[in-house]
């Protein structure tokens, strides 16, 4: 029989035994998605003085963190300092900071750092990924330049952070900063350069930061090796992301997907729909990939058919699928399909984000149908932003109401909405279709002085516009030269179109050989120069415009056209001899040709 030693016969303390009981029941409890039970079993620890270890309050914080439950989390806090942990040791604030963050309260978070006697790094790191990952750059700048020590991570957040809010060149320069430094790297080090790298479009820097990662070994790495796909699809070179992507040893539905949307908006769009097909699995974001592939190539019908097999397999479709789905809509002036999709919307509770909405504005303005548009921006309420004040505007416009576009956007800096650059080129679109000049130019005039807004390109092109539509050349010319900054192809290019309209034959060859001179390869020039010698009988020179085109290589991208009949939408370009019912269409047309020259004949 074998011994049994003393410490076998020590009884458990029932104490101990019943915290860790109700500890575990705890874990249980949030394990099954139980937040608020768990949390609420807090108080009746701290009825029987039992009092939770550092490491399960810190698991407590990082559920309330991770369900984004501030109302909980402020629980566990106030639970803290019922239970004498007013002021909690580092490792606590730490993990309070990143609750309050990770639930939106940049505030209490800044205040318990604020209270923290002792910090260490992982504090500073704690505040600083914070700010970084809610967008607030500025606040993360400061912190990253006050800290006292910087390890890896800081420096990866900081160029991260930087990277995802835009500020691509200043990660690339804090990146090279950081390598110098020689403290060492990790996986993350490659990500923050690489969202610069896409973002950017730089080849270069694509190939260097792809060297680097060769060369550290970290290819393996899906991520690192699909943004470097995605780096070389953004800056071009398709062939090359292709190549990268058939070395890469393991591949995932992000790197598949990455090169079908690289194929897709690199305008090849079967061999994208070719990758598709191969996917051993698809998500929503791949499906959207070859749907936007197929809207913006201006496949519309065929966009719409994928969205009708995506729903059919029962993939839910994302904010992105809706938006690219009613751009392909519009593409096509399908007031039917825009319809079916707002029902989808409605039937399915999707909760659309601005984008989809704007979208929905948009299309049913494009088709046609404005007061749609305005019910559906007026649905908005409290919730309309800029984005889609813009768009409103921007469909009043199109349908030359340009005194409701201006009142709609005096009303939109009445309730506080500021205007942005966006906001400023719509409206001079509408006041330049409806021919209020004056208004555009008071417009244009208060830009700076009431809403802060300085006048680009852009704005300059649309005031040219405004004002050769007009007739008032003079003033184009005295605005051309007091511009503080050389006028780029969209001014060149508005002003060419004035021309084209009051056949200025002079201003308007000087504008197209400005433009040619900037966009050579840019057919829009080449056309409305010809089309002006043309007007002005000047075969010639029509002639030497043409030859122009043909030894420089430009090709003008072939119109088409579309008209839907049975709930088909039928596409045509000039001289068509790829559609199935080419012979019917065509003897059509002889029939009504004919006829017309008949009736000509009678008059």
């Amino acid at each position: 029989m074998p011994k049994l030693s003393s410490q076998n016969l020590t009884p458990t303390h029932p104490k101990k035994t019943n915290r860790l009981c109700l500890v575990q029941s705890i874990f249980d409890l949030c394990s099954q998605g139980k937040l608020k039970e768990a949390i609420n079993s807090l108080q009746l620890l701290a009825q029987r003085g039992i009092r939770l270890d550092s490491n399960t309050l810190a698991f407590l914080l990082e559920q309330c963190g991770s369900h984004r439950s501030l109302y909980y989390g402020k629980w566990v806090h106030l639970h803290l300092k019922l239970t004498g942990l007013k002021h909690p040791k580092t490792f606590l604030s730490n993990q309070l900071i990143s609750m309050y963050f990770k639930c939106g309260d940049y505030k209490e978070a800044q205040k318990v750092f604020d209270k923290m006697p002792v910090r260490n790094v992982f504090s500073w790191n704690a505040i600083l990924a914070g700010y970084a990952k809610s967008g607030m750059i500025n606040y993360a700048r400061r912190v990253f330049d006050r800290m006292p020590e910087r390890d890896v991570v800081s420096w990866n957040t900081m160029v991260i952070g930087l990277a995802q809010s835009g500020f691509c060149e200043e990660a690339v320069g804090l990146y090279r900063r950081f390598r110098r430094l020689g403290i060492g790297y990790n996986e993350f080090s490659f990500a923050g350069i690489l969202t610069a790298c896409v973002r950017l479009k730089e080849l270069g820097l694509s190939r260097q930061v792809h060297g680097q990662v060769l060369v550290v070994g970290f290819m393996s790495n899906l991520i690192l090796s699909s943004s470097l796909v995605d780096a070389y699809a953004k800056c071009g070179w398709i062939d090359n992301a292709h190549k990268l992507f058939d070395e890469m040893p393991m591949k995932d539905v992000l790197s598949w997907t990455t090169l079908v949307s690289g194929y897709a908006k690199c305008g090849d769009i079967e061999i994208a729909h070719r990758l598709f097909d191969e996917m051993p699995l698809k998500n929503a974001v791949s499906w959207t990939a070859l749907i936007g592939g197929y809207a913006w190539k201006g496949q519309g019908p065929r966009a719409l058919e994928l969205f009708t097999k995506m729903v059919k397999e029962g993939v839910k479709p994302d904010q992105f699928t809706f938006s690219s789905c009613l751009f392909a809509c519009t593409s096509i002036a399908s007031l039917k399909h825009g319809k079916q999709i707002h029902a989808h919307l409605i039937r399915t509770r999707f909760n659309p984000n601005t984008i989809v909405v704007s979208t929905l504005i948009d299309m049913y303005s494009k088709c046609g149908s404005l007061e749609a548009s305005r019910r559906v921006f007026d649905c908005l309420g409290k919730n309309q932003d800029v984005v889609s004040w813009n768009t409103m505007i921007a469909a009043l416009a199109q349908h030359g109401r340009g005194v409701e576009a201006i009142q709609l956007f005096e009303e939109m800096v009445r309730v506080g909405v500021n205007p942005n650059d966006i906001t400023f080129v719509v409206i001079f679109t509408a006041c330049s279709h409806s021919g209020l000049v004056n208004e555009g130019v008071g417009i244009f005039d208060s830009m700076s002085w009431n809403h802060g807004v300085v006048p680009g390109q852009e704005h300059y092109a649309c005031l040219v516009d405004l004002l050769g539509r007009s007739g008032r050349f003079n003033e184009v010319i005295d605005l051309l030269e007091k511009m503080p900054c050389e006028p780029d192809g969209r001014v060149w290019y508005a002003l060419l179109g004035a021309c084209r309209i009051h056949g200025n034959l002079e201003l308007g060859t000087k504008a197209a050989e400005r433009l040619i001179e900037l966009e050579p390869q840019s057919p829009s020039a080449y056309v409305v120069l010809s089309n002006i010698y043309a007007a002005d009988g000047r075969w010639d020179d029509v002639a030497k415009v043409r030859h122009m085109m043909n030894k420089r290589q430009v090709r003008k991208e072939p119109a088409i056209s579309w008209v839907e009949v049975k709930s088909k939408v039928h596409v045509f370009s000039v001289s068509d001899q790829v559609h199935p019912s080419k012979d019917e269409i065509y003897a059509a047309l002889q029939q009504f040709m004919a006829q017309m020259e008949n009736d000509a004949n009678i008059v």
